[in-house]
This record gives C-alpha cells, structure tokens and sequence, in this order.
C-alpha cells in the first residue's frame, strides 16, 4: 500500500518496517512524540481492512495516548507468513508474539499498554491479554467474542448463515482463494463483505479513497490466501486455544471493556456478548452502539467516547 494515503489520513505519524525473528515485517504507524509522553496505545485492525481502517478515530484519541497502528502479519503492508499447514503461521498467537516484537522494537519494553483489537485484530489483542498479561494495562475488544465461543454459536442457524465466511474461508486451498479471486481479483466479495456487515448494508461508512486502500491491499492473490489462512487458523489453531483456557480455568485478569454494534450479527448468537466475555475475563463491562460491524468507521464518535470512559 502506498504511504501517500497514510501521509493523508495520519499526518505526523512515523512509518516503520519491523523485521519480526520467525522472519516476518511488521508493518507500523505511530503518532508524533510528545513532551512528556503519552502512554502508549496498540490498535489492531480487522478483516478484510489494514491499519487506515482506524483513520476517523485515532485523532480522537491523540489527546491521551501515543498511537501504535499495525498491519497484521499477511495483511496491508505487513509480510506473508512462510507457507504453512491450516494456517499455523497465522494463530492468533503468533500475531500477538508479532505485535508484542512490534512495541518492544518501538522502545516500550518497560511499561504496560492498553490495546484495542477489531474483529480479527480483537482475537489477537485477547490472546495477547492472555499470552501476556503482565503487558498489558486495559483491553478494549470491539465486535466480537472468543473464537471458541463463535464457533459454538453456529449451532444457531441465523448465526451460522450470517458468519457464512468463518467456514468458507476456512476450506482447503485453493478452494476459497479461486471462488474469491474469480475475474475481478476480489473486489466483489470483498465489497460485499464489507457492505453487508455494515449497519445499512451499504458502502457509505467507507471513504472512497479508503476504500480504494483496502482494494489494493486485499485485491492479491497472496493477500487472499493469508486472509484465508487467518480464518483456517481460527479453526484450527485459535478455537483450540480457547478451550484449552477454558478447561483450565485461565481467564483474562486485567480489565475488559466489549463494545459491539447493535445492528450488526449478534455477537454470541441468543447469548449477550457480555455473558459470554463473562466465560472468558475476570472484569468485563460493556455496551452496544447503534450501527453495524464497522464501529471505527460507523461510529467513531461513540466507539471514542466508551474508549475514553474505559482507559482514561
């Protein structure tokens, strides 16, 4: 992805290129430096969108913390993992490792963070809570719950046909990569994608020129097959996890604040996403805003203000 959109959408912030040791680049953005210094703040994008997925919010944050934006392993400007067998180069566990390598090289080995995970990015930010809970300060997840619970949910019909992705991209190669790429290089499914989880079903949250963003960096057919072994490792790697937690009792210990959108898929099927992140953490709180699966961009107001409330 060209930086010239970065430059655009997040003046001031400094661009690196991390090199992670399983032989990974990590791609970041973080805000200008102040005098004294803010505490820092981890934000993790989603499915199918990169770090500028966080464009509307984050100067609504910069008043209180430095900001620490990262593309995923696979994802944006981020590097493919090595090949790999139902996406075990693509736990949710290796990319919170990632991310964990991300904010030691950016200097802060010393003091806890608060993080914030959106879809995908959420999965990795409460596995990182769990993998590192002497890192971390407060956890904000947003539109989600654990994979392990999301899989359970399925056995509710609505459920399972409106999270149809979680088992189709999850197939073996090259079967979803095919039908996606089709003979736009997936732009129609990832338009779709991302209208349909909106609150209105349409492409209106989305600037044309972030749009135009996730198109480049989605629209590839290596980009569409490490998305794909993101979804095979929820399957088969990161639902695992979770119930190895569960069976143990392991639970999230630092505070947790869920934010979902009410007029998106129901996270958690007939059960409250607060019930379930209840299985899961020691301290949840939570609340639903009006719009859909999109809350940076639908409503960043909002998902600002309960940010706000929570870590300040």
């Amino acid at each position: 992805m060209s930086t010239d959109l970065d430059h655009t959408l997040f003046p001031g912030f400094t661009t690196h290129h991390i090199p992670i040791s399983s032989g990974t680049t990590i791609f970041a953005l973080t805000s200008p430096k102040t005098t004294p210094p803010k505490p820092p703040l981890l934000l993790i994008h989603g499915f199918p969108q990169t770090h500028i997925q966080w464009h509307r919010l984050a100067p609504l944050l910069l008043l209180h913390f430095t900001l620490i934006l990262v593309d995923l392993r696979g994802y944006g400007s981020s590097s493919l993992a090595p090949a790999s067998e139902n996406g075990s180069g693509y736990t949710k566990r290796l990319m919170a490792q990632d991310c964990i390598a991300a904010i030691d090289a950016l200097g802060y080995t010393d003091q806890k963070i608060n993080v914030v995970g959106h879809d995908r990015g959420g999965r990795v930010a409460y596995r990182l809570t769990l993998d590192f809970p002497e890192r971390v300060q407060k956890l904000v997840v947003v539109d989600i719950i654990p994979t392990a619970s999301m899989f359970r949910s399925f056995g509710d019909a609505g459920m399972a046909v409106k999270a149809y992705h979680w088992t189709f991209l999850a197939q073996p190669a090259p079967f979803p990569e095919r039908m996606i790429a089709g003979s736009d290089s997936g732009k129609g499914f990832l338009e779709h994608s991302l209208a349909a989880w909106t609150g209105v079903k349409t492409l209106d949250a989305f600037d044309a020129a972030v749009l135009d963003g996730y198109r480049r960096a989605y629209c590839d057919e290596e980009r569409i097959h490490s998305t794909c072994e993101d979804y095979r490792a929820g399957a088969f790697y990161d639902r695992v996890y979770d119930e190895e937690d569960l069976e143990k009792g392991n639970k999230i210990t630092v505070p947790v604040l869920a934010v979902w959108g009410a007029k998106g898929t129901p996270a958690g099927g007939r059960k409250s996403p607060l019930d379930v992140w209840r299985e899961y953490a020691v301290d949840v709180r939570g609340k639903g805003l009006d719009c859909g699966h999109f809350i940076p961009e639908e409503d960043p107001q909002g998902l600002a203000g309960a940010i706000l409330e929570f870590l300040v």
